[in-house]
C-alpha cells in the first residue's frame, strides 16, 4: 500500500517540478538518516500521528533538531492541537466540537503561491528509484524481501494504495453510494453499502477534509449520517488518542468498566481458546471465524461486524490485558487500516471506553455491554457473507501443489491456507514437527511458530479428491524427483505452472529460523508471481477529480 502510495506521489510531485526522493530501510540502507537532517534541514515537515512509536520517534528526532520540526494534522478536520481532549462519550465530543467543525467545513480551501530552493545538496541514504525498483512489479518484490517485514502475511491483491485509487474509490461511492449508506451500512452481507474508506484515510492516500466537505454538499439524511461516523466517531478516537500518553495501555478504560473486570477476574471461562486458534479463525463460532478470515484473506472487516469479533475475545482470554492484546495484535497485524487511532479506540470500546455500564452485571462481561454472535448472526444473511468471505483470492485462481515432508514444507502449506488460497497437500507429515528438535523449548520466529501448530483445516477437493483446475504452481522438496512425483499423481498441472524448490534442511534452533525465513519468502515470490502484472498499472478516474 505504502509503496503505491510513493508511485503517485513520485508522479504528483514531478507534474509540479518539485525533486521527490524516497528512502526504505532495507538491507544496507538503515542509517538513521533523520540525524542527518536534523542538523542539516531548513526545516523538517512530519505528519502528526498521535501512536507509538511514531510519537516517541518525533519527540526525538525534534529533540536533536537545530531547524524548525512542523506537525501538521492531515488527518482531523479539527486539528488535534485545537481540541484533543477525551471525553468519554461521543456525543459529548460532537456538542463540543460543533460550531468549530462548522466553521472549518465552511472555509473556502486558501489557494498557495510559494517558490522555495529545490535541496541539492548531499542525501544520507541512496533512494530508491520509484520508476524503476517500485513500478516494475518484479523488481518491487525484491526491494520488499530486504525489508525487515514478516512474508507470511501476503499482499491483499484485490487492494491498490496510492492517491489515485483512493480517489477514484471515493468518487464512485460518492455518485452512487452515499444516497443509500444510511439504509445499508449496517448490512454486512451488502459489500457494497459502505465506502470502505478507512484505509485511504489511514494512509494518508485521501483527506478526510475533502470527503467532509464533499459530503456536506450534498445534504441528505445519509451524508449527514456518514459525516457522523467520518466526523464524530472517527475524529472522537484520534482526539482521544492524541491526550494520552500511551494510547494502547487498559488502563485508559474509564473507571466503571476497569472496577467491573475486577469483579469479574475469577469468573469461570469454560470456552478459552488458543492464540493460534483465534488467528487462524478456528474457534466454535462459525460467524466470528468468517469475521477473522475477512481480516486474513482482505484486509478489512465490515464496521458492523467490528464490535460482535472484538466482544468475543473476553469470554476466550483468561484475563482483560490478555483479551485487548490478542484482539489488538489480530486488527493490527491484518487489517489494511489497523496500527490506527480508531482501531485503538474501537478494541477499547469492546471493553467499556466511550460507553456506559450495564446492569445487572453478567458473567465475565461484567456491567460492560454484551454482544452475542449467536444473536447477530440471526439478524445477518450469513450465508451470503460466507460467500463474500470466501470470494477468490488474488489473480490466479487454480490450485497451488505443496509437497514434500517436514516441518518448513508443512509450514508453507500452512501459510498458504490462512492467506485463503487454495492449495493441494501431497506427502503431509500432518502437521508433526521434527525428530530433530523440540520446539516448544525452542527461540523461533513467533510468525513460524504460530503456523505450525496450527490446525491444518481441509483442502476444498470435489469428491473424487482431485482439483477441478490445473496445477498453477508446484511448491517442494528440492530434493524430490519432482517429475515423478507429479507425473505418477494423475494430477493436470498448467504448462505456465511456476516450481519453486525449498531447501528443508536444519540441525538447530538458528538454521531453522534461517531455513524458514527463506523458504518462506521463495513461497511469496511464487505468489507474488502469480497474482501480479508483468507491467506497471495506469488507473483511470472520474474527471470531476480534476
Amino acid at each position: 500500500m505504502l509503496l503505491d502510495g510513493a508511485v503517485d506521489l513520485h508522479h504528483g510531485c514531478e507534474a509540479l517540478g518539485i525533486r521527490y526522493v524516497l528512502h526504505v530501510a532495507r538491507e544496507g540502507n538503515r542509517q538513521p538518516v533523520m540525524d542527518f537532517f536534523a542538523q542539516e534541514a531548513s526545516c523538517i515537515i512530519t505528519d502528526l500521528f498521535p501512536l507509538p512509536p511514531w510519537s516517541q520517534w518525533v519527540k526525538s528526532v525534534a529533540s536533536r533538531a537545530v531547524c524548525p520540526f512542523i506537525e501538521v494534522d492531515c488527518h482531523c478536520v479539527i486539528p488535534m492541537t485545537l481540541y484533543g481532549r477525551s471525553v468519554d462519550r461521543p456525543f459529548k465530543f460532537r456538542s463540543a466540537t460543533k460550531k468549530l467543525r462548522k466553521r472549518l467545513l465552511g472555509e473556502a480551501w486558501e489557494k498557495v503561491e510559494v517558490e522555495v530552493e529545490g535541496y541539492l545538496g548531499e542525501l544520507p541514504f541512496t533512494p530508491v528509484d520509484v520508476v524503476l525498483d517500485i513500478e516494475d512489479f518484479r523488481r518491487r518484490f525484491e526491494l520488499l524481501r530486504k525489508c525487515s517485514i514478516d512474508p507470511s502475511v501476503l499482499p491483499v491483491w484485490s487492494e491498490r494504495g496510492g492517491e489515485l485509487v483512493g480517489l477514484s474509490r471515493w468518487q464512485e461511492f460518492l455518485n452512487g453510494g452515499l444516497r443509500s449508506y444510511a439504509k445499508r451500512r449496517n448490512n454486512a452481507a451488502d459489500s457494497q453499502g459502505v465506502s470502505r474508506m478507512s484505509a485511504a484515510f489511514h494512509y494518508g492516500f485521501v483527506s478526510p477534509m475533502m470527503v467532509a466537505r464533499d459530503a456536506t454538499s450534498i445534504g441528505t439524511k445519509s451524508s449527514e449520517k456518514y459525516l457522523d461516523e467520518l466526523l464524530i466517531f472517527r475524529e472522537h478516537a484520534w482526539h482521544h488518542a492524541a491526550s494520552l500518553t500511551d494510547p494502547y495501555d487498559y488502563s485508559n478504560l474509564p473507571e466503571w468498566a476497569l472496577e467491573s473486570w475486577a469483579q469479574t477476574e475469577d469468573d469461570p471461562r469454560p470456552e478459552l481458546q488458543t492464540g493460534q486458534g483465534l488467528e487462524f479463525a478456528n474457534t466454535p463460532s462459525h460467524l466470528w471465524n468468517l469475521c477473522q478470515r475477512s481480516l486474513l484473506y482482505h484486509g478489512e472487516l465490515h464496521n458492523n461486524l467490528r464490535m460482535t469479533w472484538g466482544k468475543a475475545f473476553p469470554p476466550w482470554t483468561s484475563c482483560l490485558e490478555d483479551s485487548l492484546r490478542i484482539a489488538q495484535k489480530l486488527n493490527d497485524k491484518y487489517a489494511l487500516d489497523g496500527r490506527d487511532p480508531s482501531s485503538v479506540a474501537g478494541v477499547q470500546w469492546c471493553h467499556g471506553l466511550f460507553d456506559r455500564p450495564f446492569h445487572p452485571s453478567a458473567p465475565i462481561m461484567g456491567t460492560v455491554r454484551q454482544r452475542s454472535i449467536a444473536t447477530h448472526a440471526s439478524r445477518l444473511d450469513t450465508e451470503r457473507y460466507g460467500s463474500h468471505v470466501e470470494r477468490r483470492v488474488g489473480i490466479a485462481h487454480g490450485p497451488i501443489l505443496v509437497t514434500g515432508t517436514g516441518v518448513i514444507i508443512d509450514l508453507l502449506a500452512n501459510v498458504l491456507r490462512d492467506n485463503g488460497l487454495n492449495v493441494l497437500r501431497m506427502g503431509s507429515s500432518e502437521g508433526s514437527t521434527s525428530s530433530k528438535l523440540d520446539f516448544s523449548d525452542l527461540e523461533i520466529l513467533d510468525f513460524v511458530s504460530d503456523r505450525i501448530r496450527s490446525p491444518m483445516r481441509p483442502e476444498k477437493r470435489k469428491e473424487e479428491g482431485l482439483p477441478s483446475k490445473d496445477i498453477i504452481a508446484v511448491i517442494h522438496d528440492s530434493s524430490d524427483d519432482i517429475g515423478s512425483i507429479v507425473g505418477d499423481s494423475g494430477l493436470n498441472v498448467s504448462e505456465k505452472a511456476i516450481y519453486t524448490p525449498i531447501e528443508v534442511g536444519f540441525t538447530d534452533a538458528a538454521s531453522f529460523n534461517e531455513a524458514s525465513r527463506v523458504a518462506l519468502w521463495e513461497l511469496a515470490g511464487t505468489v507474488w508471481s502469480l497474482n501480479t502484472p508483468r507491467a506497471p498499472l495506469r488507473y483511470s478516474i472520474q474527471e470531476k477529480l480534476f
